[in-house]
């Protein structure tokens, strides 16, 4: 087999990618950010090289601000491997190897790729020469001692944790309502009075009710009022009470004093270093009748459904997750169904409907069957993957994000550029002039920067979601490797779940119909034949309505049947597929 010929460094010197990263808590420690000096200490030792000889010179910055290098899912090195692939950079130079790759299974993958691609890899902290083979040597031990320290770093705080959890202390994370954080003693927490007294009604009102749905009711109806908001971080609580935060509370030890905590073999218990809000009787009563209730509602065994599109449904018109369900009909059958999920518990809770939109639910037999068809398609049909493909390219190219980032880039710079001069002058100022107000000027800056960096951030994330889309022939091996388990998916609900899985990243459900969005990135594509992660690139389906389905409700029905599904394509737009009549928009 023929060689390609390795590339070597041009008279001008390489083209350099800096990669500059800092972890979260490193920016805790220092909210200058090391970035900055990371980059400054690299275009420094860069332009030292380029006194002896021409070197190279910088053709791109990538950078990952609070992010950890324990894995390759980071945006800024994920777009630096595209650059590789692209042949746009030459060398790699960071300041030291564990900014780069703190794995060393990761860090083998990335010698071969670098390999591959003739790209060269600098530190200026070890000074490592990779054309040699004691070069690599010593670099694949500096890479495992860096995953040794950040193993040994986790393991410390490990057993840090566990040693004040045995001690009964609070270790951070959020709060229990009806309790706050001690500013004066660390570890320990404090009662809020009028949130105990909440507490102490919840239990009274369930032992009393029987019943997480009537004492959610009971409390909803009367306006018991708690904070949204939880100390110590952590998602906002819901507007109401609902029957899954009644449980957590009604099972929490934390109210009668105990702390417990997770170890290897499963949980354990301590005295609290905070007071009980709820005597153990209580608390044990309410723990009998939960766990009795609990016991009565387990029926059906395993007539069960094992709805194989759990995970991707939601609703594109209010966003919320859509999951299974169960009921029995009239004739004494089991019915399986996708509804709204929080909009179901917060009408049990409420004991009134609030959904003001439809669908409300969709029969599991209704689009589980058109799901499958579409995803063997997608394994099966070359015809229907290179239209899919075709439109991927279509939408991809559609898409336009560098002029943003640009935007963002420039104004970092101009930033940058009046720090340095402002800096520059506060330190030119005679003593006895004084520099206040340049100083609270220079911190003015300093914020922007910290919000643009956010913004460069975010745009960044938002970058790496969006991969290009893969090739037929890498998308083919893909494919070939599900038709194997087509036959095992027909008769097994789990397989045939995996099989979509796979291939399907969302279903959105819409008002009259729903829309399968397939996974055809080149990224994801890699990532699922093992080359190596990246983000996901996927092209949308869209289903229509032709006609209502005879005796199926509007508020309770879906909308297509397996046979309205086997009808030809039709492209809505730039960017739907429809499937539809002979007419089609």
């Amino acid at each position: 087999m023929r060689k390609s010929k390795k590339r070597t460094r041009s008279p001008e010197g390489f083209r350099v990618a800096l990669y500059i990263r800092v972890s979260t808590e490193e920016q805790a420690e220092n909210p200058e950010g090391s970035i900055k000096n990371q980059e400054q200490r690299l275009r420094e030792f860069l332009k030292l090289k380029n006194m002896i000889e021409p070197f190279g010179e910088v053709a791109e910055v990538f950078s990952d601000p609070g992010v950890s290098a324990k894995n390759m899912n980071r945006p800024g090195f994920q777009k630096m491997l595209k650059a590789i692939e692209a042949k746009t950079v030459d060398l790699i130079l960071v300041t030291e190897l564990s900014r780069f790759s703190r794995s060393t299974r990761d860090f083998a993958m990335l010698q071969e790729f670098l390999e591959e691609h003739d790209c060269k890899f600098l530190s200026i902290r070890e000074n490592f020469d990779t054309s040699g083979a004691a070069g690599k040597m010593v670099l694949n031990l500096m890479a495992s001692i860096a995953e040794f320290e950040r193993r040994q770093t986790g393991e410390r705080i490990s057993n840090s944790f566990q040693a004040r959890a045995k001690r009964g202390l609070y270790n951070g994370g959020s709060v229990p309502l009806g309790y706050r954080i001690d500013e004066e003693k660390r570890g320990y927490l404090l009662i809020v009075p009028e949130e105990a007294e909440t507490i102490k009604l919840i239990f009274k009102t369930f032992l009393r009710e029987g019943s997480l749905a009537a004492t959610a009711k009971w409390l909803n109806d009367e306006k018991v009022r708690y904070p949204r908001e939880m100390r110590g971080g952590g998602k906002f609580r819901a507007k109401i009470f609902r029957i899954d935060l009644l449980y957590r509370i009604l099972r929490n030890k934390s109210y009668i004093g105990i702390r417990t905590f997770r170890v290897k073999e499963g949980t354990n218990e301590a005295l609290a270093s905070w007071p009980a809000i709820i005597d153990p009787d209580t608390f044990e009563r309410a723990g009998l009748m939960l766990t009795d209730n609990c016991s009565r509602r387990k029926t059906h065994g395993g007539n069960k459904f094992p709805f194989i599109l759990t995970g991707l449904l939601s609703c594109e018109e209010c966003g919320e997750r859509m999951a299974g369900a169960s009921a029995t009909s009239n004739s004494g059958h089991r019915v399986g169904y996708y509804e709204h999920t929080a909009t179901r518990k917060n009408e049990a809770s409420l004991g009134h409907k609030v959904l003001k939109h439809g669908p409300r639910r969709i029969p599991v037999v209704k689009i589980e069957p058109v799901v499958w068809a579409e995803t063997k398609r997608f394994i099966l049909e070359d015809g229907f993957v290179k239209d899919l493909l075709e439109r991927a390219r279509t939408i991809n190219g559609s898409i336009e994000k560098d002029s943003k980032r640009k935007d963002l880039r420039s104004k970092e710079a101009a930033l940058e550029r009046q720090v340095s001069v402002l800096a520059e002058r506060i330190g030119k100022l005679p003593e006895t002039i004084n520099a206040e107000p340049l100083i609270e000027q220079l911190g003015e800056l300093q914020d922007s920067q910290k919000k643009l960096q956010e913004e460069i951030g975010k745009s960044a994330r938002e970058t790496a979601e969006t991969d290009s889309p893969a090739n037929f022939d890498s998308l083919e091996s893909f494919r070939k490797g599900l038709r194997e388990l087509i036959k095992k998916g027909e008769a097994e609900p789990a397989i045939k779940s995996a099989i979509i899985k796979q291939v399907v990243h969302k279903i959105l459900i819409q008002k009259d119909g729903f829309e399968i969005h397939f996974h055809v990135g080149q990224n994801y594509v890699d990532s699922a034949l093992g080359h190596r992660p990246g983000a996901s690139f996927f092209v949308p389906l869209t289903t229509t309505k032709q006609k209502p389905s005879p005796g199926v409700t509007e508020e309770g029905s879906f909308l297509l049947t397996a046979a309205e599904a086997s009808r030809i394509f039709k492209v809505s737009g730039s960017r739907r597929l429809k499937i539809g009549g002979g007419g089609g928009n």
